[in-house]
């Protein structure tokens, strides 16, 4: 159910290195994001949870509730389109390709701007997540192909859209950076600047000693980790979580490079359902992370289920496969003692706080009810 590997090339000397000369201005990104109606989520505590998994104190910050639209993609999407109209007010139409909620947050994003969205998903995408990129005005190509030729249609759409008019009314919004496109994906990274903003202010002088980051293409979890490398004077121990089917930044961990998977494995993390890890994530992730850790979709479903139907005293928290992929990997972690060592590594103990952030809710709603039918039935089944 869980796969752990260290990471051999840790070093923070290096992340702060690779960060030295970025520009560097979260408040101005955070500003931004108040100007479009953005509110601050909610960090929550999870006593109950925290015990039972035998640590000291469990933080969940809660992106289910951002923007109205269950997930904290909008913050990374708004921000770079933003920036692409500041550059270039002639553009009409916003392109991508997402196994969701970064489709999501563009045609939001893009309806809020009065512009166009055309969104390409992969194959297997769920209904739910396709209606609701929809619903936000979008038109969305559903290929029989996976998520990283889906990116490359968006790339080409653009370029040929942009040929043939002789002028720039397309716009890529890609959260995954390659050789030649990575200032978009740049810009998407600053924009989560505003979640790690609000959990600074929300822990004050609390301090967290292992934080788990989920990783697609890898741009989320790097800008978390370089906020904290210029922000917190006592970084945590940051852990990447992906599922098995889909773990690319887990196997670069491993050969030390960057690597690509395919494999015909599914996974309902579909947030998480990536082959490459993004060029510019990878500069950061590869020295930055203490570890690298992969799951099964049956922990991410637990990890669904204990929020659902917390532990007495603990809120209930909604959360859909990819956002509860980092608790997953937590109780994991606790219920297994094959890791004695790596947890000893990260320092998570009976006195540890540790960080996790639940980056959507029941975004696909039919696989959500799926997971909870399945609990109740179980648990019936048990009684009997």
């Amino acid at each position: 159910m869980i796969c752990v590997i260290e990471n051999n090339n840790f070093s923070l000397r290096d992340v702060k290195q690779t960060l030295y000369n970025s520009s560097w201005d979260p408040k101005e990104v955070a500003d931004f994001h108040e100007t479009i109606g953005n509110k601050e989520t909610p960090l929550v505590k999870l006593p109950g949870l925290a015990k039972r998994l035998g640590i000291g104190s469990l933080l969940l910050k809660d992106e289910s509730h951002r923007f109205g639209i269950n997930a904290f993609k909008a913050l990374g999407a708004s921000y770079a389109m933003y920036r692409q109209i500041e550059k270039n007010p002639q553009i009409k139409t916003f392109c991508t390709a997402t196994d969701g909620n970064h489709g999501r947050a563009v045609a939001w994003m893009a309806r809020k701007l009065g512009r166009k969205a055309l969104i390409y998903m992969p194959q297997g995408t769920v209904s739910d997540r396709v209606r609701a990129i929809e619903q936000e005005g979008a038109d969305v190509f559903v290929i029989d192909q996976a998520y990283d030729i889906a990116v490359k249609m968006a790339s080409t759409r653009v370029d040929e859209a942009n040929n043939k008019s002789g002028k720039h009314f397309w716009s890529l919004i890609q959260d995954t950076a390659w050789d030649g496109y990575e200032d978009v994906p740049l810009d998407i990274m600053k924009g989560y600047w505003t979640q790690m903003h609000e959990i600074t202010r929300q822990i004050g002088k609390e301090k967290i000693d292992v934080l788990f980051l989920q990783t697609g293409v890898g741009s989320w979890a790097a800008s978390i980790i370089g906020y904290i490398m210029k922000e917190w004077q006592n970084p945590p121990a940051c852990i990447s979580v992906e599922p098995h089917s889909a773990n690319c930044l887990f196997e670069s961990i491993k050969t030390g490079n960057r690597v690509s998977v395919k494999n015909d494995e599914t996974t309902t993390m579909a947030g998480l359902n990536c082959g490459s890890v993004s060029t510019l994530a990878w500069n950061i992730l590869k020295n930055g992370l203490v570890g690298s850790i992969s799951i099964s979709d049956k922990l991410s479903e637990e990890a669904m289920i204990t929020l659902a139907s917390p532990v007495s005293g603990d809120p209930v928290i909604i959360s859909g496969e990819s956002g509860a992929s980092g608790l997953g990997a937590l109780i994991g972690l606790c219920k297994k003692h094959d890791f004695n060592t790596f947890k000893e590594k990260i320092c998570l103990n009976k006195t540890s706080t540790v960080l996790v952030i639940n980056t959507e809710g029941d975004t696909d709603r039919s696989n959500y009810k799926r997971v909870m039918a399945a609990n109740i039935e179980n648990n019936f089944q048990f009684q009997k």
